[in-house]
């Protein structure tokens, strides 16, 4: 049975790979915008957009399945961290190249190495199964 602990961060992820990987295919237009980027909406540029967001959806629905059966928990974790910490790793990698982004992508940077983080923390914690021998 997981932990609270366990079931919040997981929720948490799902929300924000959801939410994230939903616009980012379904709508990235207002999402770029709310970030002050103007997409070319030539289907080239749309394509590039819109397939990491369905990799960040799979997130969402692995997170969604270690919701509901615990076996999946540890894989959920571990790939709800993977994506977090790649996004926020990414950002900081951006920083000193490409400078100070708005204030919004400063906050996703935050949600992303903290939940990401507890996340690692979480599946690095996790005991492993006992195995039976006999």
């Amino acid at each position: 049975m997981a932990s609270i602990q366990t079931k919040i961060a997981l929720s948490l992820s799902a929300l924000t790979l959801g939410t994230v990987g939903s616009l980012v295919v379904f709508a990235p237009a207002s999402l770029f915008e709310l970030n002050k980027v103007v997409l070319d909406p030539s289907a080239a540029m749309m394509s590039e957009i819109r397939a990491p967001g369905v990799l960040v959806l799979v997130g969402f629905a692995l997170a969604m399945a270690g919701l509901k059966d615990d076996r999946l928990l540890r894989p959920a974790l571990t790939l709800s961290a993977v994506l977090l910490l790649s996004y926020g790793v990414g950002r900081l990698i951006s920083l000193p190249i490409d400078g100070i982004p708005p204030v919004s992508l400063l906050a996703a940077l935050a949600i992303e190495l903290v939940l990401g983080a507890w996340c690692a923390l979480l599946v690095v914690n996790a005991r492993a199964p006992t195995q039976q021998t006999g």
